[in-house]
């Protein structure tokens, strides 16, 4: 399982690679627009949605990410408002009361209210800070995965949510917390990305970040405990499906979009 794991990570990293860096910009957006296509199919499939509407939604959520990337119009204080409004009340009230239960129009009213943002968040970091940026980003859910991960397999004792996750536990998110805190303090020191123009804003983003990243894990956790599956899909050996591996990533570039723009 674990070779599986770090194989199949290393893939996924070099494809990202390659969209960043070697790719046009249109090829990026491509890949960005086929893993959140892929990661909503899968929400889609284990809510036993027919094939019917799936294709049918996905054809709206496309013509929308089209839109936005193709139509240049300013959307960031509506991004903005719908990823707080997501990710800092709904979901954590959702994670809060753990209803037992989401109708078919919750799942497509929350895909549209979490993935939407995301991409314009993807799409606006990469356009405004070029690729390097948007990977120092993109490396923050890494980091708090993998240190969350091994510490917790080894160490975790308590549980942070046992009826959401039960293998997720306070000390792996202890130590992902530390070591987003490390990594982003040696971005500041060495001046290496623009978002960071304290120290004191190192802290607020370790400190937002890591938070905002357990919630997304946590909340796609109990979309799989309602819908009562494992894993949203079996796409990435090792991982499960594709939602299974941003599911932390989503939440993290939407809200590090949101504080790079100034908004909070």
């Amino acid at each position: 399982m674990l070779k599986d794991r770090v194989i199949t990570s290393i893939v996924l990293l070099l494809i990202i690679i390659t969209g960043l860096f070697i790719l046009p910009e249109n090829g990026f957006v491509v890949i960005i627009l086929l893993m959140f296509l892929v990661a909503i199919q899968e929400l889609l499939k284990i809510y036993k949605f027919s094939i019917y509407y799936q294709i049918s939604i996905l054809a709206i959520i496309s013509l929308l990410f089209f839109l936005i990337y193709f139509i240049h119009i300013d959307l960031n204080l509506i991004i903005n408002i719908l990823g707080i409004t997501s990710w800092c009340f709904i979901i954590p009230i959702i994670l809060i009361k753990q209803p037992q239960h989401f109708s078919k129009l919750v799942i497509i009213i929350l895909s549209m209210a979490i993935f939407i943002p995301a991409f314009y968040s993807f799409i606006a970091i990469y356009t405004l800070f070029g690729a390097k940026q948007l990977l120092s980003i993109m490396a923050i859910a890494w980091i708090s995965d993998i240190g969350a991960y091994f510490v917790g397999k080894k160490f975790g004792q308590h549980k942070i949510a046992l009826n959401i996750s039960p293998g997720k536990s306070v000390e792996g998110a202890v130590a992902g917390l530390i070591l987003v805190g490390f990594y982003l303090f040696i971005l500041k020191y060495f001046n290496l990305v623009v978002y960071l123009d304290s120290y004191s804003a190192v802290f607020k983003f370790t400190l937002t970040l890591t938070t905002v990243g357990i919630i997304g894990d946590l909340f796609e956790s109990w979309l799989k405990r309602v819908a009562k599956v494992k894993d949203s899909g079996t796409i990435l050996p090792g991982h499960g499906g594709v939602l299974d591996r941003i599911d932390s990533l989503i939440a993290i570039i939407t809200i590090a979009f949101i504080m790079i723009r100034g908004f909070v």
